[in-house]
């Protein structure tokens, strides 16, 4: 049987154990609010969390690029680059198949699968220093302003560009 048809048989068993996997990532008591529902409303994270990775397991059994994966693995991985994961731990969820892949594959398909979660890591790698870069623009640009604005009260400063700050 080849890889795309044992994946797309056992979709439902990949993600409920992938999604458990990853919630458990998270400090005891966290985990266990992001679990309990998938409710956008009362469970956004979890919610987020349920979706991207359907997402991206339903993506494995296509022909993909690390471009159409960073943008399937993105609501997550932004989520993550704003807690305080270091950067091992907020891709760690996507190594997290390959032991789940161990139990529920064959021999014979574990080289291609491990292959397959190596490109989802890179491509959630990839998108993870996107979001931290970002958030690293965002916080150095806000502290531009707030200096400026500091020495515009002071009257030290000139008028400069609301681009440039």
């Amino acid at each position: 049987m080849s890889l795309k048809q044992t994946l797309k048989d056992n979709r439902p068993q990949f993600i409920k154990l992938w999604f458990k996997a990853t919630i458990d990532t998270y400090p005891k008591d966290a985990a266990r609010i992001l679990g309990k529902d998938a409710n956008r409303f009362d469970n956004p994270v979890g919610a987020v969390t349920r979706e991207t990775l359907e997402d991206v397991f339903d993506h494995l059994d296509e022909s993909f690029s690390l471009e159409s994966l960073e943008n399937k693995l993105d609501p997550l991985i932004r989520i993550r680059a704003v807690q305080s994961f270091s950067a091992a731990e907020a891709v760690s969820f996507v190594f997290m198949l390959k032991e789940i892949g161990a139990d529920i594959l064959g021999e014979e398909l574990m080289l291609d699968f491990h292959r397959v979660v190596d490109q989802v890591a890179l491509a959630a790698f990839n998108r993870l220093m996107k979001c931290k870069e970002e958030i690293f623009l965002l916080k150095a640009t806000e502290s531009k302003r707030r200096i400026h604005r500091a020495f515009e009260r002071a009257g030290s400063a000139a008028a400069m560009p609301e681009e440039e700050p």
